[in-house]
């Protein structure tokens, strides 16, 4: 009957721990979206996306408090997490950049575009530079195809890229972080 009591209230202890993972403007905005669906299961990816915001990722502990938090099994919303690629799992940059690797952009450059920035960062698709500062992942289709090649830079569409030489792209590209990597492509053209 002891362990019974023990594992009981170890439950307890978890379960407030993991609520007290969640800030309360996360719980605050979860609430609020878990109003206008009748299952909460129907508002995972919103859910995911608002940690997402105030963190930059989803920790496996943050999963664990959000399906805690929103009466869902952990399963449920690991599968959510890990089929969408815009659910980052892992720390990311600051800034995000997204070449579209679909059929019209691979015809027309994708591979050019993503092997120059690749090797100015000098990583590997889905990594962070060193600094920290710049993450490239490729993504399916932005549905932009008459615009092809083209690529999201934090959430803004960057379009028109044939042709483009690294050096032209980025300073196209009018992001402030990216100056350090137009320096980069600069000094690998000597």
């Amino acid at each position: 009957m002891t362990n019974n009591l023990e594992d009981q209230q170890q439950i307890q202890t978890d379960k407030q721990q993991l609520q007290q993972l969640l800030s309360v403007q996360e719980k605050n905005e979860i609430d609020q979206l878990l109003a206008h669906y009748p299952q909460p299961g129907g508002a995972c990816i919103d859910a995911l996306a608002i940690v997402q915001k105030y963190r930059g990722w989803v920790s496996d502990q943050a999963i664990a408090a959000l399906a805690e938090h929103m009466g869902i099994s952990l399963s449920e919303l690991e599968s959510v997490a890990t089929f969408y690629n815009l659910i980052f799992r892992l720390p990311v940059g600051r800034v995000l950049m997204h070449p579209c690797n679909g059929i019209s952009c691979q015809l027309l450059g994708y591979k050019k575009i993503q092997r120059q920035l690749l090797c100015a960062l000098q990583i590997k698709e889905g990594e962070t530079s060193a600094d920290g500062q710049i993450t490239l992942i490729s993504l399916p289709c932005l549905g932009a195809c008459d615009k092809a090649p083209v690529m999201l830079v934090r959430e803004a569409m960057v379009n028109g890229l044939e042709g483009t030489s690294s050096e032209s792209l980025l300073v196209n590209l009018h992001c402030s972080e990216l100056e350090l990597l137009l320096k980069q492509f600069k000094e690998s053209a000597l």
